[in-house]
């Protein structure tokens, strides 16, 4: 699939992020019938990570990815369950690497990732939407950040395919 366009996932975030709680619940009924492992997947992330407070920023924003890139790819197949462990398994893996390694190991994988990874412009956004109010102060940001952004980028990879 193409690297979608900033101007395109800014629009559709704006436009889902806006929705009101009857046209956002219309949204998510839709993408349970046509991702309903990609919407268990992320209700048991969110489940496992997040206190009862926290909960719906992770279905929220996979919810954001799949509009925009279904918009893009309107013959989006189905997302398995084998699909999403895959995915987690290969962004785990790398995760692990980068820890094995040295500092500038570090550095070459992210950039690496940065250059290389097609959707890095919806990664981005994912990333800004995970970080919000945290961007002066990162170290304050919420623990679990970095697992949710594994399992979001692991959708986004399975929705990329």
């Amino acid at each position: 699939m193409n690297t979608i366009s900033g101007k395109i996932i800014d629009r559709t975030w704006k436009r889902t992020n806006e929705a009101t709680e009857e046209e956002g619940q219309r949204l998510l009924d839709v993408m349970v019938k046509q991702q309903p492992f990609v919407v268990a997947y992320l209700m048991a992330v969110e489940e496992t990570l997040m206190g009862e407070e926290e909960r719906g920023q992770l279905i929220l924003i996979g919810l954001i990815l799949w509009q925009i890139v279904s918009g893009e790819k309107p013959d989006l197949r189905q997302i398995t369950m084998d699909d999403l462990e895959a995915a987690e398994t290969a962004n785990l893996k790398f995760l692990e690497e980068l820890e094995a390694g040295s500092e500038m190991d570090h550095m070459a994988g992210l950039q690496n990732l940065m250059t290389n990874y097609n959707q890095v412009p919806l990664l981005s956004v994912v990333v800004e939407a995970l970080m919000g109010g945290n961007e002066e102060e990162p170290e304050l940001a919420n623990e679990n950040i970095g697992l949710a952004l594994l399992h979001l980028k692991s959708v986004l990879d399975c929705l990329d395919q």
